[in-house]
């Protein structure tokens, strides 16, 4: 590697660790080393609550040594091996333990390309005592950890807070010694054991809420704080992971929120996070204490039925002037089978009111390719969008976005069939001829085929992913490429 890829390297992440605010500084050296991998760009990392809240922990424990690792900092600034950590430049390959932090399926497709580059062989089975342990953990890792479990040493399918401290210092005592981690409740060998023990309890997330202890300004909140409200979804949507992996539902008190403000004045920008924030049972006085505080809010996807005056009016003198809608489909027939119910005309009053109170965008994300999902459904669905789309002032748009229905496991549509590229393409030029010239008078956006296709394979395929990898490691070492896959800018 030359010096001048090196000086490049350090002059960037000197410039993004002084943007920084940090709130708890890390020990980088200790007799155990850490390499914390957010296996995208630094953006996602630094917006990543469960990737902040390991690194929180690992700086709590004494002896401990840990740095960050991002393998791109902007779409157009992908790293080229050889790679190096985060705050100090050392080489990746040097640190004992590495983890991983897996929040997207489409984020193990960056192991060939990063394994290859460290020279480690994919197959864990094939790596020996001078390779560092390798750790896997994350939302996707809970959704489907037999993807990676001929791949990692040590994987955490469930949350990082009842599992961390005891792993590491299983590791710093006794060493990778297997036998001693696999009785740890919560953590998978796969070398050891077919299955692992579930947690012996869940976080208490009231008593000790995730939050940002590194605020970067490009993370998605717009350089906010952020701060976890609420851990899992009391909703029984048939297609979401959030009620599967994050059960039972936790909300963070209004009073735990308050006390955690006061411990940091400075903060006026915060981003509150939870799968389906506004289904907080004390959401309205969330929002009326920080909007005396003068605490500008940043929130997530809106549940719509909860919407009020005083909120719309909150969250417009907080200066939002746009928000997120999920109807998932205009189709009366779907909604009952996905169990997620509305009243379109009260979904509509509600859209008159959100543009009343001064808002100026609202944009609507919806899913194609559900279980059942007949022509007629589209019809519905695109029914539905002219509909709103007449109805809303000259001066406001809307936009909308659709997804494509991927089964995950745990989910009540776990079983059914993935759909296809072919039907996939398909339904999207249904859905565009149906549409007609809304799509050129409005934003509506579909997501890549191809992009759907390999979600939906990586969240049901098994260890055999472990031989794909391991070819496409050996082609990338060959033609000296990094990665077959796109990093692609967060939309929030």
């Amino acid at each position: 590697m030359g010096l001048k890829h090196r000086h490049s390297y350090e002059s960037v992440t000197s410039r993004l660790i002084a943007e920084e605010k940090q709130y708890i500084s890390a020990s980088y050296a200790g007799d155990l080393s850490i390499a914390l991998v957010y296996p995208n760009l630094y953006s996602l990392g630094m917006s990543n609550l469960g990737f902040l809240t390991v690194h929180r922990l690992l700086t709590a424990i004494p002896g401990v040594g840990v740095e960050r690792f991002f393998p791109a900092f902007s779409p157009d600034m992908l790293l080229s091996p050889p790679f190096y950590s985060f705050e100090t430049g050392r080489p990746l390959g040097d640190f004992s333990l590495i983890m991983f932090s897996f929040s997207y399926e489409g984020d193990f497709d960056k192991i060939p390309g990063m394994f290859a580059a460290l020279g480690m062989p994919v197959h864990a089975q094939e790596r020996n005592r001078f390779h560092p342990v390798l750790m896997a953990g994350g939302a996707a890792v809970a959704s489907n950890p037999k993807a990676l479990s001929a791949i990692f040493d040590i994987i955490v399918p469930g949350e990082a807070e009842t599992t961390v401290f005891e792993i590491v210092e299983s590791i710093r005592e006794n060493g990778f010694d297997k036998n001693q981690l696999t009785k740890i409740p919560g953590v998978w060998i796969p070398t050891v054991s077919e299955d692992f023990l579930p947690a012996a309890k869940m976080h208490d997330v009231n008593e000790s809420p995730a939050w940002s202890h590194i605020v970067a300004p490009s993370n998605a909140f717009g350089g906010a704080h952020m701060i976890e409200v609420m851990r899992g979804c009391p909703r029984v949507c048939s297609f979401c992971l959030a009620r599967a992996i994050y059960s039972p539902v936790r909300a963070v008190s209004a009073e735990k929120i308050e006390k955690w403000l006061d411990a940091h004045p400075d903060c006026n920008d915060l981003g509150l996070v939870a799968p389906s924030l506004f289904d907080h049972p004390e959401i309205e006085e969330i929002f009326e204490m920080l909007y005396l505080r003068n605490v500008r809010i940043r929130n997530s996807s809106v549940k719509w039925e909860k919407l009020n005056s005083r909120i719309l009016s909150i969250l417009s003198s907080s200066g939002v002037n746009g928000l997120t809608l999920a109807p998932e489909t205009g189709s009366e027939r779907l909604r009952r089978l996905i169990k997620k119910s509305m009243a379109e005309e009260r979904f509509i009053e509600s859209l008159r009111e959100i543009f009343s109170s001064g808002f100026s965008h609202v944009k609507m994300y919806f899913i194609t390719c559900l279980p059942g999902e007949e022509e007629e459904d589209v019809e519905a669905t695109a029914a539905f969008i002219s509909r709103i789309s007449a109805g809303i002032p000259d001066s406001a748009r809307i936009s909308a976005a659709f997804s494509v229905f991927v089964p995950k496991n745990s989910t009540e549509f776990a079983d059914e069939k993935a759909p296809d590229g072919s039907f996939i393409k398909k339904r999207l030029r249904l859905y565009r001829e149906k549409l007609g010239k809304l799509c050129s008078e409005m934003d509506v956006n579909f997501e890549s085929i191809q992009e759907a296709v390999r979600q939906a394979y990586l969240s049901k395929v098994g260890s055999e992913l472990a031989d794909e990898y391991a070819r496409e490691a050996r082609l990338c070492r060959e033609n000296q490429l990094f990665s077959r896959n796109q990093f692609l800018p967060l939309e929030f």
